[in-house]
């Protein structure tokens, strides 16, 4: 009996607790559990918040290199449209003076026939009315002589009349000279209208692009343009080597390892200046010319001697070597003998294309040998060297051959 009840006492003071240990507070987690998931939320925000930090950066990243393709492109369409601007100037110039020497010419010769024919046909004395009474007074009286002296007029009538008709077709030609003189003056005038529309359009194009370009730099944080930087250099590195194996591929000398390298900036910069050929080599004295500007800034549409775009640099340093080549990288391209890119020698231009035509280039390098290039990249950048192997590598140019 004791015992029963002693077992039913410890069942009823057990049942109690079962409903108090169920409604009761739960405990608070422990340090750990929050260390824990404050690290996890953490790393997921941060995960976040740097993915977007990286797609911001590659935006910004892709539209500032399009802009800076935009205005190396312009660059070289205000150089082109300069140089027509120059052109169009002279080829004014010369057409007014053969207009104006055409319209005297049209002036004092027909000024001449008219007083010719007024003098034969209205004189009378050595005309056509002296002469037909010089004939019918000889007639009249029988004299020899008389019909001796109308014979010498009627000779000396018909070489007037010959000289007179010379002097009115001449009085002709003239004046289609004349006429022809002004139509292309009339087109040499349009066509320099056309060329000063076309620098204007593509200067305001560079200014327009460096201007974004410059607003979203200014506009993006610290953190988006620092990792811009990141992103550019990775994708410097990338596009590096992909030209280096085209290069390698189109046989340039050195090109894997040069082109993949990471490009020099000489800040030194040489007091003297190159003014002539030294040693009978033009290539090697462009190069020695070229090297001197090292450090100094690029600048669009400069062609020295303190700043340069790509092509001003290299005609300033073929000019100090005493050899004149064009104005912009695809007139250089253009006009002057190509050489395989397998057969560089120093001295030698390099051009870069956004595609696969002529007129898709827009940038010139000097070749210095070695897998090595001295060119002017673009605004924010000096004169610097750099692998030849650049992204657009196109094809080459040999200003001394030939």
């Amino acid at each position: 009996m004791r015992r029963g009840a002693a077992v039913l006492l410890g069942a009823a003071l057990l049942l109690p607790c079962a409903p108090l240990t169920a409604a009761a507070e739960p405990s608070a987690p422990s340090p750990t559990a929050t260390a824990t998931a404050t690290a996890t939320s953490t790393v997921t925000s941060s995960a976040t918040s740097s993915a977007v930090l990286r797609e911001r950066a590659a935006r910004l990243r892709e539209r500032v290199a399009a802009l800076r393709l935009d205005a190396s492109v312009a660059t070289e369409e205000y150089g082109t449209a300069v140089e027509e601007v120059r052109a169009a100037v002279h080829d004014e110039v010369v057409a007014q003076s053969a207009l104006d020497r055409a319209t005297g010419t049209r002036s004092s010769t027909a000024a001449d026939a008219v007083r010719r024919v007024r003098s034969l046909y209205v004189d009378g004395g050595a005309g056509q009315l002296g002469l037909a009474r010089r004939v019918s007074g000889a007639l009249a009286t029988g004299s020899l002589d008389g019909l001796h002296v109308a014979a010498v007029a009627d000779r000396a009538a018909r070489a007037a009349r010959s000289a007179d008709v010379t002097a009115v077709a001449g009085a002709d030609a003239a004046g289609t000279a004349a006429a022809e003189a002004a139509d292309r003056l009339e087109r040499v005038r349009a066509a320099k209208s056309t060329a000063q529309t076309a620098a204007a359009a593509a200067r305001d194009r560079v200014q327009a692009a460096l201007a974004e370009q410059e607003r979203l730099l200014a506009d993006a944080d610290a953190a988006v343009v620092s990792t811009v930087a990141a992103e550019e250099e990775r994708a410097r590195a990338a596009a590096l080597a992909t030209a280096a194996a085209t290069a390698a591929r189109a046989g340039v000398a050195d090109a894997g390892t040069a082109g993949a390298t990471t490009a020099r900036t000489s800040t030194r910069v040489a007091d003297a200046v190159t003014t002539g050929a030294t040693t009978g080599d033009a290539a090697q004295d462009a190069t020695t010319a070229a090297r001197t500007r090292l450090g100094l800034p690029y600048v669009w549409g400069a062609t020295g001697p303190g700043s340069f775009d790509c092509s001003g640099l290299t005609q300033w340093a073929y000019r100090q070597a005493g050899t004149a080549i064009p104005r912009t990288s695809r007139q250089q391209y253009a006009a002057l003998p190509k050489v395989p890119l397998d057969a560089l020698l120093p001295g030698d231009l390099v051009f870069y294309a956004s595609g696969a035509s002529p007129s898709s280039i827009h940038h010139v390098a000097l070749y210095l040998g070695g897998g090595r290039v001295l060119h002017a990249p673009h605004t924010g950048d000096v004169v610097r060297e750099a692998g030849v192997a650049m992204p657009g590598l196109y094809g080459a140019v040999r200003p001394t051959a030939g």
